[in-house]
């Protein structure tokens, strides 16, 4: 038998590189192939080929390799070439034994050398020696001969190994397995174990060659990158993103747990391009188009597209993939997520139209707007600021709107502007902004921080409005004021006698109202004195004259009191507490002392509630005063009543007077407004108005149920 020990790297050399390939018959070179193709793929080979031999005739050879791995990895090739029995000629019998015995001994060598277990067993699989098996088990001889070698493999291996060894001897076919194998030390390592028949001319096994190659190392190397690939199918299972993997090519390869659950896909149905069935029709061209980029070109690949629930909904995802690339720079794989963004989109499409919301109501404002960033610099105003300066956006951005600032006004101007920015505080300040047909118009500019969600400062957001009429009233009203100061002081040298009231009316805008009465007192003070000075000189038509002044005074004395109690009415705060309604109409009954001919009817069951009792009392007292006062006969009649209503009581107040046309049902609340004329039925007209305002105070609401002629009856609610 002749052998050959080729390391990896020749025998995965070119064909021409052999010597002997020029001594193949051209009709066997095609056998090269076939051995290139097994050395490729790490697999023993048997192939046949004819020679050409020194006495110019082509002989038969059988030529066997089986590659010694290390470390799970291709270290050598052992290569044996043996001439076919049937070819074999006299002279090649009469080879000389020498040469025979030599070829044995580099084989016998090289099985010794060789850092691999190397074995041999007979054409049944029982083995009669395998010294490296013994050097590295410690076995004995009589160990390892026939199958008792099979004591050294680990228990729970050794079952399956007898198997895998006799179903392959049984055979004739490659046996390739992988065991662990107990050392002299006793600890067991993992071996990748091969072995093949050597087959005879009459197609019967000779013997069986194989190797033992310790792949202890790669197998820990493997269970680490098992539990590595287990903790990342776990993690990328845990996240609440949909990740996927795909080959080079685009194919994909793996999805996480998250994907099945979302769109409700098997495996099965994801392979290949199944996942292309839940993106929306209308995004998938898109979609396709940016991956076959990213794909040939080898670029970060991101889109926004709607994958599919498994319920039938369409969320916005975004869709991200990166390549990942081994030390050449070459794609091994690409890695992607699918991120739900359907709230996000949501939240923009909100932002979006609240953008839009308040561009349209500022561009619709009455006033002028504008909004600066965190530069201090202005960014957009609205319509009405570019309608009134006449400039075009572009213009007026930045600091351009100050160019139409007055120059008298600019530094102040900008000084408060960059003050109030630097403290982050509001600010309000005048000056004149130059209008589109050139004249300044005096603007009153508000404006105030802006802090988004989160409390980040955003910028500023400010208003303007012309106060070019309301400055030149100002300057009209202090005029008018020098004026009356003059007048005052002309009215003061000539009638020191008023110099006091004169005094009281000065100081008239600073007093409260209640004190506007001491000076209608003192005109009816001074009526009467006057009319007793002269009343022999006064005639009947004066003295009626001076009664109307003195009527009227009292009415302004009784509006003054009116208007007093309509602006206190919600301001001033009186304690709870338990009210029996009836009492409380017994007390305002009491007070207005109606004529004794007057009827008041009040039901029986009245409510008692918890409340002010003041405000609850100054509604009865108005009410049914105004029910006596504009009754037209003196023996009228008044019901009073109250209905539960759930959350609150509602009260009525009915009599038989004139009644009040439908015209005149929303009239009668409004503050200074009267039926009758004032001279006929003393009336400030402030009343019901002060009635309305109580009530709706109080979360009620009062209405009127009239018709002329008919009586008037006053409904009002009132919380419990």
């Amino acid at each position: 038998m002749n052998t050959l020990h080729e390391g990896n790297d020749k025998l995965g050399a070119k064909d021409q590189s052999w010597g002997f390939v020029k001594a193949l018959h051209p009709e066997d070179r095609r056998c090269m192939t076939q051995r290139a193709s097994a050395i490729a793929q790490g697999q023993p080979y048997e192939i046949k080929y004819r020679l050409l031999a020194a006495d110019g005739h082509y002989h038969w050879f059988s030529e066997q390799g089986t590659p010694v791995i290390t470390a799970g990895q291709i270290q050598d090739w052992i290569v044996s070439c043996t001439p076919c029995q049937k070819e074999l000629g006299s002279n090649v019998l009469e080879a000389p034994l020498k040469v025979v015995q030599e070829s044995e001994q580099r084989y016998r060598s090289l099985v010794i050398a060789t850092s691999q277990i190397v074995w041999i067993t007979d054409a049944t699989g029982k083995v009669d020696d395998i010294p490296a098996w013994r050097a590295y088990t410690g076995q004995t001889v009589a160990e390892v001969q026939g199958w008792s070698w099979l004591s050294a493999v680990h228990p729970e291996d050794r079952d399956r190994t007898a198997q895998t060894w006799n179903s392959a001897v049984q055979h004739k076919r490659l046996y390739d397995t992988e065991y662990r194998i107990r050392g002299a030390d006793g600890n067991y390592r993992y071996f990748w174990v091969r072995g093949v028949p050597v087959i005879a001319e009459d197609g019967s096994v000779r013997e069986w060659v194989g190797i033992c190659a310790d792949i202890h190392e790669r197998k820990q190397v493997e269970e680490e990158l098992k539990k590595s690939e287990k903790r990342y199918r776990d993690l990328a299972n845990a996240m609440p993103l949909i990740v996927w993997t795909a080959q080079p090519n685009g194919k994909m390869d793996y999805y996480n747990q998250r994907w099945f659950d979302y769109t409700g896909l098997t495996p099965e149905q994801s392979t290949d391009s199944g996942w292309q069935a839940i993106i929306h029709p209308d995004d998938l061209p898109g979609c396709l188009h940016r991956w076959h980029h990213a794909i040939s070109t080898g670029t970060f690949y991101e889109i926004e597209y709607r994958f599919r629930h498994k319920n039938g909904v369409y969320r916005w995802h975004l869709g991200k993939a990166i390549p990942v690339r081994d030390t050449h720079d070459q794609i091994l794989s690409w890695v992607g997520t699918a991120t739900d963004i359907d709230d996000r989109k949501c939240f923009e499409e909100v932002l979006k139209e609240s953008e839009v919301r308040f561009r349209s109501m500022a561009d619709n404002a009455p006033v002028m707007i504008w909004v600066s960033g965190t530069d201090t610099l202005c960014y957009w105003f609205n319509q009405p600021w570019l309608a009134f300066t006449g400039q075009k956006m572009e213009a007026e951005v930045g600091d351009g709107w100050t160019q139409k600032v007055h120059p008298e006004d600019k530094e102040a101007c900008l000084n408060t502007y960059l003050k109030a920015f630097a403290a982050r505080q509001r600010f309000e300040m005048e000056y004149r902004l130059q209008r589109a047909d050139g004249e300044y118009r005096w603007l009153v500019n508000t404006g105030v921080p802006r802090f988004i969600p989160g409390g980040n400062f955003a910028g500023y957001i400010g208003s303007c409005v012309d106060i070019t009429e309301r400055k030149a009233t100002e300057e009209a009203l202090k005029h008018r004021a020098e004026e009356l100061t003059y007048l005052t002081k002309i009215l003061a040298t000539t009638n020191t006698a008023l110099e006091k009231r004169n005094q009281e009316l000065d100081q008239f805008a600073y007093v409260a109202s209640h004190d506007l009465k001491a000076p209608l007192r003192a005109i009816a003070n001074l009526s009467q004195w006057i009319e007793e000075d002269i009343a022999e000189q006064l005639s009947a038509e004066n003295r009626h004259q001076m009664d109307l002044l003195r009527g009227r005074v009292h009415r302004l004395e009784a509006l003054i009191d009116g208007l007093l109690q309509y602006s206190r009415v919600g301001r001033i705060a009186t304690p709870a507490e338990f009210i029996s309604v009836k009492a409380l109409l017994n007390e305002v009954i009491t007070m207005l002392a109606p004529p004794p001919e007057f009827t008041i009817a009040i039901t029986e069951d009245l409510p008692r509630l918890r409340t002010q009792k003041l405000p609850l009392f100054q509604v009865f007292s108005n009410l049914i005063s105004n029910a006596i006062k504009h009754h037209n006969r003196h023996d009228g009649k008044i019901a009073i009543s109250a209905t539960d209503k759930g959350d609150f009581y509602e009260f009525t107040i009915a009599d038989d007077g004139p009644g009040i046309a439908s015209a005149y049902h929303d009239k009668v609340f409004g503050i200074f407004q009267t039926l009758e004329a004032r001279d006929k039925v003393e009336n400030t007209g402030v009343g019901l108005a002060i009635v309305k305002k109580i009530v709706e105070s109080q979360g009620g609401r009062i209405y009127l149920v009239s018709q002329e002629g008919q009586g008037a009856t006053f409904c009002f609610t009132w919380s419990k």
